[in-house]
């Protein structure tokens, strides 16, 4: 390997930014209503260009069959999933065009259930050139050279972030969000006989790398959403930039796998191996986000009269059926919206047992029945 060589691969994954044309969000599937409906967003490392097979469209977006999000849909086994990952892309392209591209955030919808953003952001702040400027071997001192320029940039990141995530949240409220950050590339020390970087500088860039991850992480606590750490995969320290070809998670500066990675974004191993990390942090997400659907269903009981109304208040949450007791008598069952069932207050007033609905709900990945308290109007004590 020669820094030379290495110069050429970046070039061609940094001639990728500039190529443009119409090529949409792609819907992989779409099995009918209900279920995980879920939307995956990201540049090149989330997107897996020239990573075989790739899907149909090709530039600017170069998006693998075989990429992370794919394995996530199957293993969650999604009703419907959209990739609209994008190599190229920068922060401002989830809500803005990336040339011809329309926003990522157009494949959002209020029925989605789940997204994951990212990674993103090394391209908002240079990390691919920064790379090819530290090639060398002979010239160490990309640190020094640079000081606290790209750090700085990527610090300046956060407000772009915070401004996407809460675009998302607008626009699918009910829908667990995900935000990715990005792998472990090169190890402590790099490997200065494998990939032409000094110890220092090799650090240098993977410092970069963590922090455009722990920015993403912040960024993902702030709003509300989930972080899935690449760098804590099992087994990442083992597979960088610096094993051997065939057991690279992520490409060396000179393509040596034959699944088409380029430089410096993950193999086809790679994706394999992180799929289950962001599954991981995705299944969390989505019992977090059942927990909000659940508390957002409430019970209200009113005088009206002689009776009392009693209802089920969903927020427009999915509810398919609430069967109305107090103590252990039932009183009714309603189900359609709005939910309510009126009962006699005077016979209401004959059990001392307490109000409740137990109101069967269908979340995106499950159905279940779950018991709302109601407070007794004082004209049923």
């Amino acid at each position: 390997m020669t820094a030379g060589l290495a110069v050429t691969a970046l070039a061609i994954t940094m001639t990728m930014t500039t190529t443009t044309a119409a090529n949409a969000a792609i819907t992989v599937y779409d099995n009918g209503p209900g279920g995980e409906r879920y939307v995956a967003m990201g540049d090149s490392v989330a997107a897996g260009p020239i990573l075989l097979p790739q899907r149909p469209g090709g530039t600017p977006c170069f998006r693998s069959e075989k990429n992370f999000a794919t394995q996530t849909a199957a293993a969650i086994g999604a009703r419907k999933f959209t990739d609209a990952t994008c190599s190229s892309a920068t922060i401002d392209n989830i809500t803005m065009p990336q040339g011809s591209e329309p926003p990522q955030i157009d494949a959002v919808d209020k029925n989605t259930t789940l997204v994951t953003v990212g990674p993103i952001g090394a391209n908002d702040v240079g990390i691919v050139s920064t790379v090819s400027g530290c090639i060398s071997l002979v010239a160490p001192g990309c640190k020094e050279r640079d000081g606290q320029t790209v750090h700085n940039k990527i610090e300046a990141t956060r407000a772009e972030l915070a401004t996407a995530l809460a675009a998302i949240k607008k626009k699918a409220p009910r829908a667990a969000v995900v935000v990715v950050g990005y792998g472990l590339y090169i190890p402590p020390a790099g490997c200065p006989l494998v990939q032409p970087l000094t110890s220092s500088d090799a650090d240098y860039i993977q410092g970069l790398v963590d922090h455009m991850s722990n920015v993403l992480r912040d960024s993902a606590r702030a709003a509300g959403a989930t972080f899935a750490d690449l760098r804590a995969t099992p087994g990442s320290m083992d597979h960088t930039a610096c094993a051997a070809p065939g057991q690279r998670w992520i490409e060396g500066l000179v393509p040596a796998s034959a699944d088409g990675a380029i430089s410096f974004h993950p193999t086809a191993l790679g994706m394999q191996a992180v799929a289950p990390t962001v599954t991981s942090a995705a299944r969390r997400a989505a019992a977090e986000r059942n927990t909000r659907i659940v508390k957002d269903v409430r019970g209200e009981a009113v005088c009206r009269g002689s009776k009392v109304r009693l209802r089920v208040l969903t927020k427009g949450g999915p509810v398919v059926r609430t069967d109305f007791k107090v103590g252990n008598k039932f009183l009714g069952r309603d189900s359609s919206a709005p939910f309510v069932r009126f009962t006699s207050r005077k016979a209401l007033k004959k059990h001392s047992g307490k109000l409740t609905a137990r109101a069967k709900i269908t979340l995106p990945d499950t159905t279940a029945t779950y018991t709302i308290k109601i407070s007794r109007p004082r004209c049923s004590r």
